[in-house]
């Protein structure tokens, strides 16, 4: 029974050191926006042709995944407004311990650009409270091949909205221009030497 008791409790100790030792990334935005599909790529679970991408259900609540041998702990946040709520409400059981929050914003979804803005605000005041030192990363998703960015250019307007209390927050943050039709433009925002910044 000692032996035993004490090979669970060196279990306990390494499960909990691999954890510690992990980098937790966050994945949000609104739903449909493609966070998702964005993972699935980076875990090769899903392949996309030029003119089909994948079909997809939309997310329930988290999923967390691993990536880069386990270096690098993914929670994947749905989307939808039930699961946005939850999250607002209950921040401390999703908003600490964080090291990269990644925003995605469906640029080609002009309608919602004020709900993604909202969204976003409330994201960043629980990060600056919960975890200070996270780095944001915004990226703008869905810059297709056939859609010309500059016809609604939202981007501008959302960093329009949101860049004045970026920085003063003082927040580090970055931008980046994705597309599922591109896999390099995916890897380069979520590359491991950026992940594994102090």
């Amino acid at each position: 029974m000692k032996i035993n008791k004490i090979k669970e409790i060196n279990y306990k100790m390494e499960n909990t050191n691999n954890q510690e030792q992990q980098r937790k990334i966050v994945v949000l935005g609104l739903e449909n926006a493609g966070k998702t599909t964005i993972v699935d790529l980076l875990k090769q679970e899903t392949s996309v042709t030029l003119r089909k991408p994948p079909d997809m259900n939309p997310t329930k609540g988290v999923e967390r995944r691993s990536l880069f041998d386990g270096k690098i702990m993914i929670w994947d946040l749905g989307g939808q407004e039930i699961y946005r709520n939850e999250y607002l409400a209950n921040p401390e059981s999703y908003f600490k311990k964080i090291s990269f929050c990644y925003y995605v914003v469906d640029i080609q979804d002009y309608y919602r650009l004020f709900p993604s803005t909202m969204y976003f605000m409330g994201v960043l005041n629980l990060i600056k409270k919960y975890c200070p030192h996270a780095r944001i990363v915004l990226l703008f998703h869905k810059m297709d091949p056939d859609f010309n960015p500059d016809k609604k250019n939202l981007k501008e307007k959302f960093m329009e909205k949101i860049e004045p209390f970026l920085r003063e927050s003082n927040m580090p943050f970055e931008s980046f221009e994705t597309t599922i039709f591109d896999i390099n433009s995916i890897k380069t925002a979520f590359s491991l030497e950026r992940l594994l910044i102090s």
